[in-house]
């Protein structure tokens, strides 16, 4: 297991080539799941076509009953054919990052590169997610800061720590765990959280983070 994950994270390479807009919605949908379950819902990345999703721990954790639902546009016969049951593989509550997987894919997945460029402050970026059970909705905004060892609670109190990215890309309820996309439709981060009284000011665990997550 851990050699695979350094196999898929190593072998992401980001693309050189500026993308426009709707060809980086449409080149990445297929790459978001909806993840739901008795607690709730969120967004998920998959990384790999074997099924391996990158989420953020607080969609996972608690959430019982959890499935993965694939995006419409993949070709199946049947709509719970795009539902899927998954494994918990890994957890970090500290940076608010899980590692699940897909049981036994009914299609061959779409995975979404992950790229190994941190990205300026001022780049743009791009987000797919479910705000508000608007699913597969696509904003997209600006790097404000890049915040190391940034510190954040939610309900529960928990402290947790980690690099991120400030964006004023605009995310909702729904949108933990998906993708903050580049200009080249490579992952640059995980949307996480936001300031309920800003709505300019959201929060993306940053790449860096989530490759330390994936290879140890």
């Amino acid at each position: 297991m851990h050699n695979l994950i350094r196999i898929f994270v190593i072998s992401f390479l980001f693309f050189n080539i500026s993308l426009h807009a709707n060809d980086i919605y449409k080149d990445n949908e297929l790459g978001v799941v909806l993840l739901v379950g008795d607690g709730g819902y969120g967004s998920g990345v998959i990384i790999s076509t074997s099924g391996y999703i990158l989420t953020n721990n607080h969609v996972v954790e608690g959430n019982n009953n959890l499935e993965a639902i694939l995006n419409y546009n993949y070709y199946l016969n049947e709509w719970d054919e795009h539902v899927h049951s998954i494994e918990i593989i890994k957890q970090d509550k500290i940076r608010d990052l899980a590692l699940i997987k897909i049981n036994k894919p009914k299609t061959l997945l779409r995975p979404i590169k992950i790229s190994r460029k941190i990205p300026a402050i001022g780049s743009q970026v791009h987000a797919i997610g479910h705000p508000d059970s608007e699913f597969w909705s696509y904003t997209t905004g600006y790097i404000s800061q890049i915040r190391s060892d940034y510190e954040w609670t939610y309900n529960d109190d928990e402290d947790h720590v980690a690099n991120v990215y400030q964006t004023q890309t605009p995310i909702a309820g729904g949108n933990s765990g998906g993708p903050l996309l580049n200009n080249h439709g490579n992952l640059v981060g995980i949307n996480t959280f936001g300031d309920t009284k800003n709505n300019f000011q959201n929060f993306s665990i940053a790449v860096d983070e989530i490759i330390d997550f994936l290879i140890n």
